[in-house]
C-alpha cells in the first residue's frame, strides 16, 4: 500500500467518524425526550430565565457573570451540535471525493 493511498484510507476513515457523530446528533435531535429536556427546557427556557438573571441588579457582578455563563452554554451547545451536522454533511462528500481518488491512485499503482 502506497503512502497516498494509506493517507486517503485515512481521511475516508477520519470523514466516517464525522458522518457518525453527525447521525448521533441528528438521533439526539429527532429524540422526543431530548426536546423537550435539553432543547425546549435547557436551550430555551433556562437560558432565557439565566439571561435575565444576568440584568438583575441585585445580584452581585460575580453571580450576575454566572448567570450570563451559564445561559452561554446553551447556546455552545446549539451551536456544537450544528457544526457537528455540518461536519458530518462535509465528511459524507469528503468520502465520495476520497473513494474516487482510491480507485484513481490504486488503478495507477496497479499499471505500474
Amino acid at each position: 500500500m502506497s503512502d497516498t493511498t494509506q493517507k486517503l484510507e485515512q481521511q475516508r476513515e477520519a470523514a466516517k467518524e464525522l458522518v457518525e457523530f453527525r447521525d448521533m446528533a441528528q438521533r439526539l435531535a429527532s429524540n422526543s425526550d431530548f426536546r423537550r429536556l435539553i432543547h425546549d427546557e435547557y436551550m430555551v427556557k433556562d437560558a432565557a430565565r439565566l439571561a435575565g438573571m444576568a440584568g438583575d441588579p441585585i445580584l452581585d457582578p460575580q453571580q450576575r457573570t454566572d448567570a450570563m455563563q451559564m445561559a452561554m452554554a446553551a447556546g455552545h451547545l446549539r451551536r456544537f451540535l450544528s457544526t457537528t451536522i455540518q461536519r458530518g454533511n462535509k465528511g459524507e462528500d469528503d468520502i465520495l471525493a476520497i473513494n474516487q481518488d482510491l480507485d484513481e491512485v490504486r488503478a495507477e499503482e496497479a499499471q505500474d
